[in-house]
């Protein structure tokens, strides 16, 4: 089996991808831990404030995936210095949404966290964790553009080593600068920000040496980046634009979200912040595929091959069916024992408990949507279509029904969450009629002025 070129390039794109979001996942968690240690207020505090670099995030991954495609196709035919170009315009728009959310960041930490809660020391512990943490974006903006373009250009391990390194620094300057151990001083939630900011400044310097030390498609001199014209930028917007307008909806979503369980109370918030801590953990495998199935697509895409790419689509979502049952299953079975390494209430235990189950019993729906969308659609150059299915599946259908079941019908916050899943349901059914047509096929790079 794994001497087919499809197994081969599944192995090499997805193997290092879902390494690193086990890093990610595994050390989020237990920076999580650590915070949770601080109590209920710091959980929330720290949720809140991240649902900011969450909205900062989602405008990056919309400008450097929607290029991520155009990498993966100029790839396929070995355009090298399209693919430089393209990462320069990701560098430019990703530092200037940086650059933007920094200010805000720094200068209006208290109306951002004013949005999500009420409470006031969740607001002056959030404060304290925004201001210095913002810092930090610039220097993960240059980071994810060349680590998300290496992927495209199938060299996925070097993102992921580093990473993995930042990552690392990460929970060890936590453990250092929350709890104020090897005689420092014990700063909470400011210590975490601490640690974050040494951590991406870390790994930027080593992306950026890594690449430029040797022989990479992404090594590219100022010059080179910037050497596109007006005709060019025009071409690579006309696909990206929907990428972002798509991560930036979907993003928005997921704040209103977090604005709706926010206003719901603080346990309603610490429990809604646990779960999807503890969630992305079992969705590390996904993201990886669905990832690598971008690259996979588009590369076929790229060199004409559309049968080719059908039939990588065809046996990605049979491995998605596979891995979503197997680890719902895992997660159904290991919610108690993770739940039980958290400081909380009775209250907050149950209610990510029943959160965490019925993500269990979605999660086979939830995996084929994401390797649909973000994967094999994406990737297969239909970034209009699936615009239309994000904006009508969540807009329509998801944000209405949390609000209803949260401030008219007044229900718990695991039954909203239940209910809100209703959203993946009809998410899948359009996503799956589009696969089925198969007019999402579309070689994006082959009429686009290379000068």
């Amino acid at each position: 089996m794994f001497k087919s070129p499809f197994y081969k390039n599944l192995l090499k794109i997805a193997f290092p991808i879902m390494i690193q979001y086990f890093i990610t996942s595994s050390l989020n968690l237990m920076d999580n831990f650590m915070i949770g240690r601080l109590g209920e207020e710091a959980v929330a505090a720290l949720g809140i404030a991240n649902q900011y670099f969450f909205l900062l995030n989602i405008m990056i991954m919309g400008i450097y995936s929607g290029c991520n495609v155009l990498i993966a196709q100029f790839w396929g035919k070995k355009d090298i210095m399209s693919i430089k170009k393209v990462l320069g315009i990701s560098l430019v728009l990703g530092v200037i949404v940086s650059v933007g959310f920094t200010f805000f960041g720094r200068f209006f930490s208290d109306e951002v966290i004013t949005i999500f809660n009420k409470n006031n020391e969740v607001i002056n512990l959030g404060k304290n964790y925004l201001e210095l943490v913002c810092i930090s974006y610039v220097f993960m903006a240059i980071s994810l553009a060349f680590g998300i373009g290496s992927r495209g250009v199938q060299k996925a391990f070097l993102p992921m080593i580093c990473s993995a390194c930042a990552l690392v620094l990460n929970v060890f300057f936590n453990y250092v600068f929350i709890f104020g151990n090897f005689n420092m001083p014990a700063m909470g939630v400011r210590g975490a920000a601490l640690a974050t900011l040494i951590a991406r400044v870390c790994e930027m310097i080593l992306i950026l040496f890594l690449i430029y030390r040797k022989d990479h498609a992404l090594k590219a001199s100022v010059s080179e980046m910037l050497a596109f014209n007006v005709e060019f930028f025009k071409d690579i917007m006309k696909v990206t634009v929907p990428v972002i307008i798509n991560e930036l909806c979907w993003g928005l979503g997921m704040v209103i979200y977090s604005v709706i369980y926010g206003n719901m109370g603080t346990k309603a918030i610490a429990a809604v912040q646990i779960c999807m801590t503890v969630q992305n953990m079992f969705f590390i495998v996904l993201f990886a595929v669905s990832n690598a199935a971008c690259v996979m697509v588009g590369n076929e895409i790229g060199k004409d091959d559309f049968e080719t790419a059908k039939d990588y689509a065809r046996k990605l979502i049979k491995i998605c069916l596979v891995l979503s049952l197997v680890m719902g299953l895992a997660l159904a079975t290991s919610s108690k024992f993770i739940l039980n390494f958290y400081k909380i209430s009775h209250e907050v235990y149950t209610s990510s408990l029943y959160m965490l189950l019925i993500t269990a019993f979605i999660l086979p729906v939830r995996f084929i949507n994401v390797l649909l969308i973000v994967g094999v659609l994406r990737g297969g150059g239909d970034t209009s279509y699936v615009l239309k299915i994000e904006l009508a599946t969540m807009w329509l259908v998801g944000v209405p029904i949390c609000i209803i079941g949260a401030f008219i019908l007044k229900i718990a916050v695991y039954e909203v969450f239940f209910f809100v899943t209703i959203e993946e349901v009809v998410k899948c059914i359009l996503s799956i009629k589009r696969y089925r047509s198969k007019k999402w096929m579309k070689n994006l790079v082959q009429g686009i002025n290379a000068v």
